[in-house]
């Protein structure tokens, strides 16, 4: 009986990495400067119930310049201008956004990035990107 339950606990331990790597997690995407912008950061995109939400933090940005950024389809080298999935604007290098009905999943369907646009006046002009991989 002794040996029955220890070979169990084993099983338990060995199955658990397997178990663990199918969880959703946190991911962190880098984001480059782009256009000689100067502006750098990353974004995290945590799982949160049924969606997720994005928080991006950049640095070098302007100070009280509401930014805007969006999860793109593409890549940072051949992004669609139109985006998929708006975010708020990034304001004194931060922005926090949920998007209930987004899965992690929903992310690596097809290739996708973070782009940070240089206002709202600007949006052409891309100031910090990340391709958002696994």
């Amino acid at each position: 009986m002794h040996k029955l339950a220890l070979s169990l606990a084993l099983l338990g331990f060995a199955a658990a990495p397997a178990f663990a790597s199918t969880m959703p997690h946190e991911l962190k995407i880098e984001l480059a400067a782009q256009n000689n912008s100067g502006e750098t950061g990353y974004a995290l995109i945590k799982p949160m119930g049924k969606g997720i939400e994005v928080i991006v933090h950049i640095k070098g940005g302007p100070k009280g310049v509401a930014q805007p950024d969006h999860i793109h389809p593409g890549t940072c080298a051949n992004l669609n201008p139109v985006p998929k999935y708006p975010l708020e604007n990034v304001v004194d290098g931060k922005s926090v956004t949920k998007l209930p009905s987004v899965s992690m999943d929903d992310l690596f369907k097809e290739p996708m990035a973070i782009n940070v646009h240089e206002s709202a006046q600007d949006l052409k002009k891309y100031v910090a990107c990340g391709d958002i991989k696994k």
